[in-house]
């Protein structure tokens, strides 16, 4: 602990010497009043508060932002532009602002390597971090994961006598025999994120694999991208996959009519969509790993999700309290044992899943499938300065295709065109 504390120390020193502190030492982000001054979501307000409390010493200032995308991101340029607001701490609940926010356009973000441990930063999921990192620099800290499984409905499965495929050869096969002897079921969806983190996400397809700050790599043309394309094309021909949106209200109408017989989807569906949203009654649910692709002996899992934690570099002399309450905010396990979805450390998931294996609602224990997903994230998937490009390119090329019966892997080519272009115009020298 105390070789840790005189590392952070140093290396809070590092910035304020460095000017990496914006206005210096006295201000810049908390103002003159040397304030901690931190951002978080209505649901992270809790935490900051107790950790507020649990630190009389501390004088903190904690704000509610809104959980909207690109809401940080625009408010660090104001800051930038004025020279001084810069938040201490900040949340995003879209982890790919990190790639902005570290940028050398923004400067925001401060590298955690010598303000938290390795120790400490090898106690996370896996390939957790991997969003974070930069040119072998963290930038941030993982919150919450949402790795992907495959949930399905056991009642459905049970009455129509399939069982839940291990590949996607299975998967396939599944999905358009329910289409032909149950019209109207969907085994999955296809759009925006959903489609492209879920199925291109977790078969390795390079759609925004992160090398540096300002390069990626963009390829299309292989069989892990192909293999995708071929996969969904006659699903989509029999409607066995939809292309609305599953946090669309619309989609609800699957699940009232007994429609959603599989759904590859990430974790927090099990808690937030099944039930909530689509209202499919308890002990019906139930999750499995994500089916095999071809050619590989175990499965991948794709990411939907999550959220982050980050240091300001304009923190100056309170860089090492910064870093404190992240790394605390992070891997308390009692804290993120309570958290509403999957904790990014290793130690606060077992705990977490604890309640999960007894949650009445599914069918059976689902934390055998999450946590296999957990450590099974599909590496070369990284945060990204066009991750809304990356959406809507989709959107405009593949799932164009998927609704006008247009051919999968031709639309590849497209989206490759738009990608690229997102890429650069973005900063990104594309590999």
């Amino acid at each position: 602990m105390k070789r840790w504390r005189a590392a952070s120390l140093a290396a809070a020193a590092a910035l304020v010497l460095c000017g990496c502190g914006g206005t210096g030492g006295g201000g810049g982000s908390g103002d003159a009043k040397g304030e901690l001054l931190v951002w978080v979501d209505n649901t992270r307000m809790p935490a900051a508060q107790q950790y507020e409390k649990a630190h009389p010493d501390v004088k903190m200032r904690i704000v509610t932002i809104p959980p909207d995308a690109g809401y940080v991101p625009t408010k660090i340029s104001l800051a930038n532009r004025t020279k001084s607001g810069w938040p201490d701490v900040a949340f995003l609940a879209n982890p790919a602002e990190a790639a902005t926010l570290a940028s050398q356009k923004f400067g925001y973000a401060a590298p955690l390597d010598d303000l938290v441990p390795k120790s400490v930063r090898d106690g996370f999921t896996p390939g957790s971090l991997d969003t974070c990192t930069f040119g072998g620099k963290t930038y941030c800290l993982r919150n919450d994961i949402a790795p992907t499984v495959l949930w399905y409905d056991a009642t459905l499965m049970k009455r129509y006598g399939y069982q839940v495929p291990k590949t996607w050869a299975e998967y396939r096969q599944t999905g358009l025999k329910a289409a032909e002897e149950h019209p109207g079921t969907i085994v999955g969806a296809v759009n925006g994120k959903y489609g492209a983190g879920i199925y291109f996400g977790s078969s390795g397809c390079p759609t925004r694999d992160t090398l540096s700050l300002t390069e990626v790599h963009i390829d299309l043309d292989g069989p892990d991208c192909t293999r995708v394309a071929d996969l969904l094309q006659p699903l989509a021909r029999k409607k066995a996959v939809t292309t609305v949106v599953p946090i669309d209200p619309g989609f609800a109408k699957f699940g009232k009519g007994d429609k959603i017989l599989m759904l590859p989807a990430p974790a927090w569906f099990g808690d937030f969509m099944f039930g909530p949203a689509f209202k499919v009654p308890k002990g019906r649910i139930a999750a499995a790993p994500m089916p095999t692709w071809p050619g590989e002996n175990k499965p991948f899992a794709g990411q939907v999700g999550g959220g982050a934690f980050l240091v300001s570099s304009h923190a100056g002399g309170r860089t090492e309290q910064a870093a404190d309450l992240v790394r605390w905010m992070t891997t308390d396990v009692n804290l993120q044992a309570k958290q509403p979805t999957y904790p990014a450390f290793t130690a606060a998931a077992k705990k977490w899943g604890e309640a999960k294996s007894k949650d009445p609602y599914y069918a059976s224990d689902p934390m055998p499938a999450l946590t296999a997903a957990a450590n099974a994230l599909r590496p070369g998937f990284g945060a990204v300065r066009f991750e809304a490009d990356w959406q809507s390119s989709f959107n405009d090329t593949v799932v164009k295709a998927v609704d006008s019966g247009g051919n999968l892997r031709n639309s590849l080519g497209s989206w490759q065109d738009k990608l690229e272009a997102a890429a650069k115009t973005s900063g990104y020298t594309v590999g």
